[in-house]
């Protein structure tokens, strides 16, 4: 059930085109009245629902965005937008088990209201129906055309397979530079989870590299990512924790979304202070430069950082 259809106004259009960083904290409150008044009035409305989710995602407000999509899901069963911006939702706060098992629950009731239309169909036409056919488990040569919520709820399964079937289809999608960013880093996990001594050709966000998954560490092992929330913290723990932890979630998720990939310089100092000012610097404070830090490196690691920040706009589902 849609319910009616809503015109959103010119402020809200603009936060669903070009993101939050363009409100000033006036609109951004304008933007979150509305959006929470539609919700109150027309709380299946899709395009309300995936609009607020996106709204708290942005605002870093990850229960409220759970609450919401939740409700949703329960009340109107499945829907792609809205599972695609929750699972940004459920990667920031690391449960990502959780939106599995959410995918796994809509994809079945679907395919049990799809079953429930067909035998009423078949009823009405008082025509003798023939005994339902049990539909064969997709095949991995389809995975390219699948939504991005069915490719996720695909690889949370394939963790308790063999994936040898699946490496061709596995190769295809890692160097197709048109592939969802995000679902390779899935792909990548769980070829290394299953422990895949062999090199994949990997194409994402302009970056491209021969790959072995059994060469490079996870995200949770690898030294230079807790050096970097490391320098993080020990900056802004006291000083500004809420900064802190938006810098955090943002860290983690361009990492998330580069990998396997790195940043093209080792040097944690210099992306704690790049993405120290990239974040300050967006919410109108204040900037010293560290005069330790080469500006022109500077430069081009915030360069680096907003081509991240723009790609996950874009493809993040």
């Amino acid at each position: 059930m849609k319910e009616s259809n809503i015109i959103f106004p010119t402020i809200v259009e603009q936060f669903l085109k070009n993101g939050i960083m363009i409100l000033n904290e006036d609109e951004e409150y304008t933007v979150q009245k509305f959006l929470e008044q539609a919700y109150l009035e027309q709380p299946c409305n899709e395009e309300v629902v995936y609009a607020l989710i996106k709204l708290y995602n942005a605002k870093q407000a990850f229960e409220e965005a759970k609450e919401v999509g939740q409700a949703f899901l329960m009340m109107d069963g499945y829907n792609k937008s809205i599972l695609g911006e929750l699972s940004a939702t459920y990667l920031a706060v690391n449960e990502m088990d959780t939106y599995f098992s959410l995918v796994k629950q809509h994809l079945e009731k679907e395919a049990q209201l799809n079953d429930f239309e067909t035998s009423g169909m078949q009823a009405e036409s008082n025509v003798i129906p023939f005994p339902k056919k049990i539909k064969p488990r997709r095949s991995i040569t389809n995975f390219f055309e699948w939504g991005t919520s069915e490719q996720l709820e695909f690889l949370q399964q394939a963790r308790f397979h063999d994936v040898e079937p699946y490496l061709e289809s596995f190769t295809l999608f890692l160097k197709d530079a048109t592939t969802s960013p995000f679902v390779k880093s899935m792909v990548f996990e769980l070829l290394q989870e299953k422990k895949v001594d062999q090199s994949f050709l990997v194409k994402k966000i302009g970056m491209e590299e021969q790959v072995n998954p059994s060469d490079i560490p996870l995200l949770g092992d690898d030294t230079f990512i807790k050096e970097l929330i490391e320098k993080l913290v020990c900056r802004w723990e006291h000083s500004n924790p809420s900064l802190l932890e938006q810098l955090q979630v943002i860290v983690q998720q361009h990492l998330f979304l580069m990998y396997p990939f790195q940043f093209p310089k080792t040097d944690t100092k210099l992306w704690s202070e790049a993405y120290s000012k990239w974040l300050s610097q967006m919410y109108g404070e204040f900037w010293r430069d560290n005069p330790d830090i080469n500006q022109q490196e500077l430069t081009e690691a915030i360069q680096f950082i907003e081509k991240i920040e723009q790609a996950q706009q874009n493809y993040l589902l």
